[in-house]
């Protein structure tokens, strides 16, 4: 299965390239130059330009033959213009893309309190309510998809064990544990057509995810 990774220079998508390629997926890494696919080659993945926010079609051509697309790119600017130049319009760019490129499975990467901006912090308003637009579109697709929202990102090491739910309290869980619960989505049937919560927690992932309701 061929799985192209947006935003997979960052913190969390480097983690996803690394589990993807020691699963043996032929991953390709997308990102906005080709100096940062230095750091996700190393893993075996191929690098390709695949920006959110430049020329939609070369999103198509970056999608072409991959089955699989897991969005994680995200805005280095909490300026709201920034913020909804990547977050919200290049978020829904991608899913436009995905579509016109015949991809089957799409999995965003997005955050908690997305789909309740009102109810998240108010520094980071901007941000959920862009990620609320580019959710809702996705749900919208024709793609078979799934959304997932951690709480607050760390650096922790990851523990395997989370705490996942269609809604849960404010939390934290490490990027790692956030790219692992994304990486196994793929193969669990029941997180197709779901948006869901992570937090860490005590549930190994894999039994967290099957216990999906």
């Amino acid at each position: 299965m061929q799985v192209t990774v947006l935003g997979s220079s960052g913190r969390t998508g480097t983690h996803i390239v690394r589990l993807l390629c020691a699963r043996d997926y032929a991953v390709r890494a997308g990102v906005r130059s080709r100096q940062r696919g230095e750091e996700v080659a190393r893993f075996g993945a191929r690098p390709v330009v695949a920006d959110v926010a430049a020329d939609p079609e070369e999103l198509v051509q970056a999608f072409e033959g991959s089955q699989v697309v897991i969005n994680t790119a995200g805005a280095g600017d909490p300026d709201p213009a920034s913020v909804n130049l990547v977050d919200r319009d290049g978020a829904i760019a991608a899913i436009h893309a995905a579509e016109k490129a015949g991809v089957q499975r799409y999995v965003q990467l997005s955050a908690q309190f997305a789909d309740s901006p009102d109810q998240g912090d108010r520094l980071v308003r901007s941000i959920l309510l862009a990620k609320q637009i580019s959710d809702s579109i996705l749900r919208r697709s024709s793609l078979s998809w799934t959304v997932v929202r951690p709480g607050t990102l760390t650096d922790d090491p990851p523990t395997g064990r989370v705490k996942i739910a269609g809604h849960l309290e404010a939390g934290r869980v490490s990027r790692a544990d956030v790219a692992a619960v994304v990486v196994a989505s793929l193969e669990e049937p029941l997180t197709e057509s779901r948006g869901f919560d992570v937090h860490s927690g005590e549930v190994p992932i894999a039994a967290a995810l099957s216990s999906l309701d």
